[in-house]
């Protein structure tokens, strides 16, 4: 019977030993598929991240690019901002000088057009109408440009005017109240002297404060304001012609070469 029983307990000994043996086995297997598939997470995971690396320093170095365009872009709007700020102060500088300029201008160009007036009443009648033809400065709804254009019309006219010696023709009204036909010589704006055709009127023209006066006067030589005449108009040859000068101040009469 004891030769029995110990067949039986190694059986079972060995029966426990393999049962142990084969559970560490299984216990080294689950380890191992845990240490690969952490492996393989590590693996996927590593790869992961150097993809993800990849795109975040692409990421990043566009970042850096955009933000470095950002700062010359805002860079170049400071500088343009400082820029239109400059020119803007320069532009309102400029408006107002020129607001100084203008204001100047529309000054001197009142002064001037007032002399103008008060000197038209006296200008002789050829020179007086092509001053109306001009423009007329006393409408008070000339633009300054169209005001500065006349007053220089005026004054040329009157230089061209008192630089030469012409001639005209027209009817003047004598004392008697008769219109009488004569030429005229004129000396310049300032002086003038008159004939009729027939030598019987004569006279001297001259400005005064009332305007240009017409004063016939029957001691004048009138054959002499005839040749001043035709000596002018190269009807006669050159010669010495002897014309009395009446003062503007004093109205004196003086013999004159």
């Amino acid at each position: 019977m004891r030769s029995l029983i110990k067949p039986i307990s190694v059986v079972i000994a060995l029966c426990s030993t393999m049962a142990v043996k084969a559970d560490t086995v299984s216990e080294l297997e689950q380890l191992v598929n845990k240490w690969l598939q952490i492996e393989n997470q590590n693996t996927e995971l590593n790869t992961h991240w150097l993809e993800q690396k990849s795109s975040m320093e692409q990421t990043l170095t566009l970042l850096n690019a955009e933000q470095q365009q950002l700062s010359e872009l805002n860079q170049r709007r400071k500088k343009s901002t400082s820029e239109l700020a400059q020119k803007r102060e320069q532009l309102v500088t400029q408006q107002s000088e020129l607001e100084n300029d203008q204001q100047q201008l529309n000054d001197q160009l009142a002064r001037i057009s007032g002399q103008l007036l008060s000197l038209q009443v006296q200008l002789p009648p050829p020179l007086l109408s092509s001053w109306k033809n001009a423009g007329d400065l006393s409408d008070s709804k000339l633009s300054t440009t169209d005001r500065l254009q006349t007053a220089l019309k005026m004054l040329t006219l009157l230089n061209d005017f008192q630089q030469r010696i012409s001639i005209h023709e027209m009817a003047i009204k004598h004392p008697d109240g008769q219109e009488v036909w004569v030429k005229q010589l004129y000396l310049g704006a300032a002086q003038a002297w008159f004939v009729s055709e027939d030598l019987s009127y004569v006279g001297i023209g001259f400005p005064s404060d009332l305007g240009w006066q017409w004063e016939f006067d029957s001691s004048i030589n009138a054959e002499q304001v005839a040749l001043g005449i035709a000596v002018q108009q190269k009807k006669r040859a050159a010669d010495w012609v002897t014309l009395p000068i009446l003062s503007y101040v004093n109205k004196n009469q003086q013999g004159a070469k």
